[in-house]
């Protein structure tokens, strides 16, 4: 679970969730959850009590809440996963669809790539292929590289066997002009060209990024001009 997304609920929670020292207040609560269809207190009281799960899944289903409902199959046992992923599906809320997607066991995973793919979200492209072992990198390579962005361009690189897939990204990470991505393109992938990648920073004339360069590319050329300067 990513805490951002859920710790305004959570204060809410910790603040109702004070006097539950007897069945009868979990009971007293849980039926002012359903009657309030609070699909955020649903699933915290499932998290703490294995009292009548169900009715707080049922909760979240009825809301059809994507964030509650991607929590639910991820935290609570017995959770109905097809359900939930559902109203995840419904709401066509990315966010939630992708980290289902890499996060939940026993997601039906094909649906929620197709979404994924139709939505060309670069982030949530490359968090896919981040996470999901044995995801078909062609169909995501091709929405991170027109994206541009040397920060997913350099991630899809780690995944690249072709070498003139590694090439075309290599490129578009230089005319980026992104020196922190160059320096580590040139470091982390094996088959970087990195006398090119060099040259580039060099062209830059910016001193300081020539000189980070050069001290953490081990193949740079210009390490041994440091060393004598």
């Amino acid at each position: 679970m990513y805490e951002s997304d859920y710790s305004g609920d959570s204060l809410r929670w910790l603040t109702k969730s004070n006097d539950t020292s007897n069945q009868l207040a979990v009971e007293k609560l849980q039926n002012e959850i359903i009657k309030n269809n609070d699909a955020a207190f649903a699933f915290f009281f499932a998290t703490e009590f294995s009292h009548k799960t169900y009715l707080m899944q049922k909760v979240v289903l009825d809301k059809r809440d994507a964030k509650y409902a991607y929590a639910f199959a991820q935290n609570i046992r017995n959770a109905d996963i097809k359900a939930l992923q559902n109203a995840v599906t419904d709401s066509n809320k990315i966010k939630y669809i992708t980290h289902f997607a890499c996060f939940v066991k026993n997601a039906d995973r094909k649906p929620l790539e197709a979404l994924i793919i139709k939505s060309k979200n670069v982030k949530y492209a490359h968090m896919y292929i981040k996470h999901v072992k044995g995801a078909d990198l062609l169909k995501f390579k091709q929405i991170i590289i027109n994206s541009g962005k040397p920060r997913y361009l350099f991630e899809l690189a780690k995944h690249l066997t072709n070498q003139s897939d590694i090439e075309q990204v290599e490129d578009l990470i230089i005319d980026s002009k992104s020196f922190t991505y160059m320096r580590l393109f040139a470091e982390k992938i094996k088959k970087a060209n990195v006398d090119k990648i060099e040259q580039a920073v060099l062209a830059s004339e910016n001193g300081p990024e020539i000189k980070k360069f050069a001290k953490y590319v081990k193949k740079s050329k210009m390490k041994q001009f440091l060393l004598m300067g």
